[in-house]
């Protein structure tokens, strides 16, 4: 393992390698097309598979880090070829606001605990947001990219923060119920006067309430509701893959399709038990 001293040799032999990469007579023809619009999915997709690093261990965690890296190291290098920014104003940057934003830390102020430390990031967020030359609101800096359910986590617990959020567990469960009652509510309506258009979309949005809600739900238990839907995801296709294995010990190279769903149904109860 290199020591966190000798960083500044292995960060110069990195933007070493970013600017050969980039060079217009010498670089490599990929490296030398991509734009921020084109490294956009790239780095959304490097980032899921740190995320996906984490189940397997520290060796493969290292690993995508590194790959998530180069990609900040290309989108800086590109900036620095157009005089915008230098990967040093990225991490210069980036020092600057986490120091500002850990004044517990680097300064004289006192906290209790966690949440006193989250109330005051969010002040001291607000501050930068007024002396900003354009005004932000609070939930101006939640991704646009992110995945709706974690961005719904995000945005409840911005808020929460302020202080607008259910002041107990019991308000946001009632909450759960209300919106699952106006999504029954319109999947029953069969008002004359509504199209089968305008029904559908008022259930659309409807279901939306609900799924906003459980994310709302689920992050005062203390749980990501992407974590969890994932982790839910993981459950499900395991238990599939069981399902398969076993129809094809009982019936074959049969096709699921031409299975009953009586006959699916038992192979699913006998996976789920194999699984769990």
């Amino acid at each position: 393992m290199i020591a966190d001293n000798d960083a500044p040799q292995t960060i110069s032999r990195f933007l070493e390698i970013m600017t050969r990469l980039r060079d217009p007579q010498s670089g490599c023809p990929w490296d030398l097309k991509q734009t921020f619009e084109s490294l956009k999915s790239h780095l959304i997709e490097e980032a899921y598979e740190v995320a996906d690093a984490v189940e397997s261990g520290p060796a493969a965690v290292c690993e995508e880090l590194g790959d998530l890296i180069s990609l900040i190291g290309l989108f800086s290098r590109i900036a620095n070829e157009q005089s915008l920014f230098s990967f040093g104003d990225v991490v210069e940057g980036i020092s600057d606001k986490l120091v500002r934003r850990h004044p517990h830390v680097f300064g004289e102020k006192k906290v209790a605990g966690t949440e006193e430390v989250l109330k005051n990031w969010e002040q001291i967020k607000q501050q930068e947001r007024n002396t900003a030359d354009s005004q932000k609101g609070l939930l101006d800096g939640v991704p646009k990219s992110l995945p709706a359910l974690l961005k719904a986590h995000q945005i409840g617990d911005r808020c929460s923060r302020v202080g607008f959020d259910w002041k107990t567990f019991e308000g946001v469960r009632q909450k759960v119920s209300e919106e699952l009652n106006e999504l029954e509510h319109e999947l029953n309506s069969k008002a004359d006067a509504d199209s089968d258009s305008d029904r559908r979309n008022r259930a659309f949005e409807e279901f939306g309430d609900l799924l906003f809600t459980l994310a709302q739900y689920g992050r005062h238990m203390g749980f990501n509701s992407e974590e969890a839907l994932s982790a839910a995801n993981s459950k499900f296709i395991g238990r599939f893959k069981c399902l398969e294995k076993l129809a094809k010990e009982s019936h074959g190279e049969a096709p699921l399709s031409e299975l009953t769903p009586q006959e699916l149904e038992e192979l699913w109860v006998k996976a789920k038990s194999m699984t769990d």
